[in-house]
């Protein structure tokens, strides 16, 4: 009983889910995988690792049917449905885009990398993500640069970042955010100063939090971007942050939900499984680049072997992106059953919430107390987790050529 309401959940509290003992549910393996393995997707439980399969409690509400047409079509909808969400929002409240600052235009412009979307789709996201950077953009490039202070680096930085892939060649615009975001940073000093953040002592832990990483995870992708626009002027040990962050993190132990007390609910874990994708992230660019076994054999482990833990948690955007990083292997719908099962749930909530990614709510979650980033995050991360993606090629003059030496 208790399975089922969580693979129809929505209401299940975690007060009520962490009575259940959990220790009889998974069972996961210690052992990291050192290469790339024989059958890198799966498409049946009964060919998986013992390690990565379901217990016989939640496979019974798993669906053994192959992918259909469908469901393909659903979920295409459901991606577009999530982009028009994320528009509409923003134009119904415009405040929030400032709430949300540039992550505004990652949420929408993400759909675009590796895309094999329709083409209309990702031209309504692209004119989005250049509306958004003109409305955020505006307060500053009215200012002029003797006001311009150290705080605003990190809000300057991504729109000049932005502003050199969304503008075209030359405008005024992105000259002026790259001035701005100079002047910030001279006004800085240091790295250190500037992002607010001290990666020696980070990366000088070997137990640092999942929580301290992500906060560098931003200052990481942001400078390994910045490396592409040499107009942006920042120290030559900008470029060392993201080769140091990558070794640190691919061989960073990310504990299995049965290390924790209390197994996927356990607020320890969540932060394990919150750090993991945006691991992927690091080394994809952020989705752009497929993602391979032997970038960091144990961030493909432990997407496996807890992959149904992370379903168990039932949080949308946080399982989303568990089954996100699995599609960045080239894993499908149609050739994977763990992908399988997870774009089944993801599109269970989305017809749940009546076509609705936006109306999704966690426990504890309202309307009142949800935030604007909150609101936007889930159909952000929930379309990211369902569709297909036609990988780009990494090469000497894009990000794909700049993480790719990391390894």
């Amino acid at each position: 009983m208790f399975v089922e309401k969580v693979l129809n959940l929505r209401s299940l509290t975690k007060t009520c889910t962490r009575l259940v003992a959990f220790g009889a549910v998974f069972v996961f393996s210690a052992h990291a995988l050192a290469q790339e393995p024989k059958q890198l997707c799966v498409a049946e439980i009964e060919n998986m690792p013992e390690s990565w399969k379901p217990s016989a409690s939640v496979r019974r509400y798993l669906n053994p049917a192959p992918w259909s047409p469908r469901e393909a079509k659903r979920a295409t909808l459901s991606i577009g449905r999530g982009v028009d969400e994320m528009i509409n929002y923003f134009k119904r409240k415009p405040s929030a885009l400032f709430n949300v600052g540039a992550d505004s235009i990652e949420a929408i412009i993400q759909v675009t990398y590796a895309s094999a979307n329709a083409p209309e789709l990702d031209e309504k996201a692209r004119s989005a993500a250049r509306k958004y950077l003109t409305t955020l953009s505006k307060p500053f490039l009215q200012r002029s640069e003797d006001s311009i202070t150290c705080n605003e680096f990190g809000k300057l930085l991504p729109l000049a970042i932005f502003a050199h892939r969304l503008y075209p060649k030359d405008d005024w615009r992105t000259k002026r955010l790259t001035t701005l975001t100079n002047v910030a940073f001279e006004e800085c000093e240091t790295l250190k100063i500037a992002a607010d953040i001290d990666i020696d002592a980070i990366l000088g832990d070997k137990n640092s939090t999942p929580k301290a990483l992500l906060d560098l995870y931003v200052w990481v992708l942001w400078f390994t971007e910045a490396q592409l626009f040499p107009d942006i002027k920042l120290p030559e040990a900008s470029k060392t942050w993201g080769p140091r962050f990558w070794t640190y993190t691919k061989n960073y132990k990310l504990r299995d939900a049965n290390e924790f007390e209390e197994g996927p609910f356990d607020e320890g874990f969540i932060a394990v499984a919150d750090l993991a994708p945006h691991m992927a992230h690091l080394i994809t660019a952020t989705h752009r680049y497929k993602l391979r076994v032997s970038d960091a054999p144990n961030l493909y482990r432990w997407h496996r072997e807890n992959f149904y833990a992370a379903l168990e948690v039932g949080e949308l955007d946080l399982f989303a992106s568990v089954v996100d990083t699995l599609r960045q292997y080239g894993c499908t719908a149609e050739n994977d059953k763990q992908v399988r099962d997870g774009t089944r749930y993801l599109l269970k909530v989305f017809s749940e919430g009546e076509d609705s990614w936006m109306d999704y709510r966690q426990d504890g979650e309202t309307d009142e107390n949800i935030d604007d980033y909150g609101i936007v995050h889930y159909p952000w991360t929930a379309i990211l987790g369902v569709r297909v993606r036609k990988f780009e090629n990494p090469g000497p003059d894009n990000l794909g050529g700049i993480v790719r030496s990391w390894n």
